[in-house]
């Protein structure tokens, strides 16, 4: 709960509430939030509006559409129930499989009692530690050094400049990540990539493909094939098959970019198998926005080895990511600094000319 008569600013407001500041702005356009304006012309947001701001930001979690909230929060009961429905629908899936590992665990107990040794991994299984997720000697450009994710997140972002090794690094990850399937940035193209070619998916996967179609069209989302493209490379195999996306912004408006990252978090709540997305977007990688379940893997353009980066101001690599992931006006703008005024790690995103032009 929010303390009485306490005004915030949009930035305090976005920060209490989890989200980005893009996100409360868009639900102001979408008539669910009406923050008022300082003399300066800046908005602010009372108890009042921070209270309907969590009521708008719990049933988006729950993957409901903006005009499903505004019939909810209107007393729409039909959209209300859904909600509950879902939330249901996910209370009972995290307690079934609690279940199954309360059972897995006491299954284990009592074939130690009686002698039983247990096989490789099995104990590291039923503890839900699984020691490195992934581990391999890099590829060219790189000079075969020893790559390790000790824990792979349901979503990584691969971000680095252009000349960095990014595409080669998301392709030996599609290989070392069993069943791994690759989207390459081509994918509009009239000659995808082989691991595009026969999703072959099922009926039930088609139709959830469409609804979330329509459920980005509602979001502001404009670029329909390749979001199609996207939704069914995730949804094939039942969401069974890591998924790694070379550049997941290609061919999408920054108005599709922002629908989509709503729908790509809900996958961490499910259980699904991991995806990696490689990006230069803001719009796709909005540092402000992220949370538990995502992570972020840095390749800097001298080739050294990439490595995770924390999302907060003074980590290291932190500076150089911002400037990657800059706006094409932003980093135009850099560009035209004096080549003293950016330093170390920081240049790295405004170089061109590498020597060895792999993105």
């Amino acid at each position: 709960m929010f303390a009485p008569a306490k005004w915030m600013l949009a930035a305090e407001a976005a920060r209490r509430l989890g989200v980005s500041a893009k996100a409360l702005r868009l639900y102001e356009e979408k008539g669910l939030l009406q923050p008022t304006r300082t003399d300066a012309g800046y908005r602010r947001y009372s108890s009042e509006d921070l209270r309907v701001a969590e009521d708008v930001v719990a049933l988006r979690s729950l993957g409901l559409s903006l005009v499903q909230v505004a019939r909810a929060l209107k007393g729409d009961a039909a959209a209300a129930d859904q909600a509950l429905a879902l939330r249901e629908a996910e209370l009972c899936a995290q307690f079934t499989a609690m279940q199954r590992a309360s059972e897995r665990i006491r299954e284990m107990r009592n074939g130690l009692a009686l002698g039983r040794t247990a096989r490789a991994g099995e104990l590291a299984d039923a503890l839900g530690a699984h020691g490195a997720a992934v581990s391999f000697e890099l590829p060219w450009p790189w000079g075969g050094e020893q790559f390790t994710l000790a824990e792979l997140a349901p979503l990584t972002y691969l971000v680095g400049p252009l000349g960095s090794g990014k595409t080669q690094l998301a392709l030996r990850l599609s290989q070392a990540l069993p069943d791994a399937r690759y989207l390459s940035a081509q994918r509009l193209n009239s000659r995808p990539h082989p691991s595009e070619r026969d999703l072959d998916l099922t009926a039930d996967e088609a139709a959830a493909v469409e609804r979330q179609v329509n459920w980005l069209r509602e979001e502001g989302a404009v670029d329909l094939k390749p979001l199609r493209l996207l939704l069914g490379a995730l949804e094939a195999q039942g969401g069974r098959q890591p998924l790694v996306i070379d550049l997941v912004e290609a061919g999408l408006s920054r108005s599709s970019q922002e629908a989509l990252m709503p729908l790509l978090r809900r996958r961490l709540r499910t259980r699904m198998a991991p995806v990696i997305a490689m990006t230069r977007s803001s719009s796709i990688l909005d540092l402000a926005s992220i949370g538990p379940g995502e992570a972020i893997v840095y390749c800097p353009a001298n080739q050294s080895v990439p490595f995770v980066v924390p999302p907060f101001v003074g980590a290291e690599g932190y500076e150089a990511l911002v400037l990657c992931l800059a706006s094409p006006e932003v980093r135009e703008r850099l560009a035209r600094q004096p080549a003293p005024s950016v330093r170390g790690r920081d240049s790295e995103c405004l170089r061109s000319g590498h020597s060895r032009p792999q993105n």
